[in-house]
């Protein structure tokens, strides 16, 4: 009986669904972009999920309306309506429509999530010809602003632009803050711990020699800097790529690895003792240290391009003047040396620690790993990239190894102990994994033999979609009148790699792009080629994105690293100027 019963009503629950009357038209609102900055536009996007078996007058029929509540600080624009189809009984929408209403996002806007009410009215009317009362519905999208100019005359680009213009000092201030900001993104980060392993060692519990030492480190630095930015304006070439000439990477990755070594014990670097009383009797000879240290750290971080560093090579390649591109981009390096000068200010409090025993060989150690790991980074370029998993691979082998992986753990062991051989282990798991990758993908069978992915000139795999050829995406988006993103990237540059594996996978950037021909042209090679596209496009710096007409002309461009919102912004900026 319970069976039977729940038999009968399971029927009734399904009968009662099937005869339930469709919804005529399901409402959906959406923004782009959905982080909207102070001063930007966008769009709302209200689109109508219209039932087949019904259909929607038009704006002639009276009943077809929508309207943004105002916003303090926004400004909604009129809205584009799609043309309908005409009938018998006048103007008709069916299937699915899509309504777009522009909007700006003035100063006074409140900063965070904000709620944007849209009121729609449509009369919904069945195939059959009957028609319905009018509906009203209110739509309640979210969105959040944040504060400062992705695309606008009051970005920190521009104020540098207008200082210049002016011959303001405020531009020396202006180039500071830029470069104490740029300290902080990431491909800055391998130089933390050379400056603590260089300057801690020679300041000790002393502050005030740890601060003198840093600023000889920064003054390297900055000359390092101002020497690199000059010859890059003065020669054409990019912002970074002669830093990383294969010879220059490949030393100072060895310089990297020989001192990471030392650290982690395999070998113990002593000076002959002939020289080390002469330099004992030199007070200042730590100084000249932290001088040529601080030298290369600014190769190291040259390729950390910049909005600010492409306005300063440019003004310096128009105007000629060497003293204002030495001033301009020396105050750029103190800015960018502040967070080291505070690192080594500080960095002798390790010393202040105790000398011996486990604490400070630990601290040896991870400083040790860290340079072997910094050694494999700034070497990338120089490999492919089956052989640099590879070489991973076996440097995790060689630290599990010698970290005691295959030694019999006593029955007594600490936690410690414990800790120690469950990383090891993790260590030898995953370089063995890696290698066994290697082994299994052989790196002469690729996607690119098909030809469905493109691959730039430095053997770098594009996505689906992007070209390698600025000559083929321009034809391409010519004939199809379809705009243009050209993406100027470099094997050498961290920045670039960053877009790479951040910005362009974001969901909503692609959905932003797809309307869009999708070129990157790789300028790791730097040859003539690659020279004439620069100065075709006037590239400084890398990386730079630029967004074209289908006619070519020029709608927006952004350089070094934006995230995701800050670029769909800039796509939607370039999206407007079509209209």
């Amino acid at each position: 009986m319970k069976k039977v019963a729940l038999l009968f009503w399971g029927i009734i629950f399904i009968g009662r669904l099937a005869a339930q009357e469709p919804v005529p038209v399901i409402l959906q609102g959406s923004i782009e972009p959905q982080v909207v900055a102070i001063g930007s536009e966008g769009t709302l996007l209200i689109q109508y999920d219209i039932d087949p078996a019904f259909h929607i007058g038009d704006v002639e029929a009276g009943f077809f309306k929508l309207e943004a509540e105002p916003l303090s600080g926004w400004t909604f624009q009129d809205a584009i309506i799609p043309e309908s189809h005409e009938t018998a009984y006048g103007g008709e929408y069916s299937g699915i429509i899509k309504v777009v209403i522009p909007f700006k996002v003035g100063n006074e806007a409140f900063i965070g999530e904000s709620t944007i009410t849209v009121n729609v009215t449509y009369q919904p009317c069945s195939e059959e010809g009957i028609c319905y009362p009018p509906e009203d519905e209110v739509l309640r999208i979210k969105a959040v602003i944040e504060p400062g100019q992705t695309i606008d005359s009051g970005s920190i680009a521009d104020r540098l632009t207008r200082a210049l213009e002016t011959g303001s000092i405020v531009a020396f201030l202006i180039v500071f803050l830029g470069g104490f900001l740029t300290s902080f993104t990431p491909c800055v980060y391998p130089m933390i711990p050379i400056t603590i392993a260089v300057i801690g060692a020679q300041a000790g519990e002393n502050k005030l020699k740890g601060f003198v030492l840093s600023l000889f480190y920064v003054l390297g630095l900055a000359t390092m800097f101002s020497s690199l930015g000059i010859i890059a304006a003065k020669t054409g070439s990019l912002f970074g790529s002669i830093a990383q000439h294969p010879i220059a990477v490949a030393l100072i990755g060895g310089i990297f690895l020989f001192m990471g070594l030392s650290m982690l014990g395999f070998y113990t670097v002593r000076v002959p003792s002939g020289i080390q009383t002469k330099l004992q009797g030199k007070k200042r000879s730590g100084f000249f240290g932290a001088y040529l240290t601080g030298i290369v750290a600014g190769v190291v971080v040259s390729p950390c391009v910049s909005p600010l560093l492409v306005v300063i090579l440019t003004w310096v390649a128009k105007t000629g003047s060497m003293a204002l591109g030495v001033g301009l981009l020396f105050s750029f390096a103190l800015g960018l040396g502040v967070l080291f000068i505070l690192i080594g200010t500080f960095s002798g409090i390790l010393k202040s620690l105790p000398k011996t025993g486990g604490w400070m060989e630990v601290v040896e150690h991870s400083f040790g790993i860290l340079l072997v790991g910094l050694a494999l980074f700034f070497v990338r370029p120089l490999f492919s990239p089956e052989i640099y998993k590879g070489l991973w691979g076996g440097v995790l082998i060689i630290f599990a190894t010698f970290g005691g992986v295959f030694s019999v753990l006593a029955a007594d062991a600490n936690s410690k102990t414990k800790f120690g051989k469950s990383i090891t282990l993790i260590a030898l798991i995953l370089g063995a994994g890696l290698l066994v990758s290697v082994v299994l993908n052989n790196p002469g069978i690729s996607a690119g033999s098909s030809g469905a992915v493109q691959v730039t000139e430095s053997g770098h795999a594009l996505p689906d979609g992007w070209f390698s050829s600025e000559a083929e995406a321009l034809e391409i988006a010519k004939e199809e009148g379809r705009p243009l993103m050209i993406d100027f990237w470099a094997d050498w540059c961290a920045a670039c790699h960053e877009l790479d594996e951040r910005t362009w996978p974001d969901a909503s950037v692609k959905t932003a792009l797809a309307d869009f021909v999708i070129v990157k042209i790789d300028q790791t090679k730097n040859g003539d080629a690659e020279k004439i596209l620069q100065k075709k496009y006037g590239v400084v710096g890398l990386p730079t994105v630029i967004y074209l007409s289908s006619a070519g002309e020029e709608l927006a461009r952004f350089e070094g690293y934006q995230s995701p919102a800050k670029v769909e912004a800039i796509i939607t900026k370039a999206k407007s100027m079509l209209k």
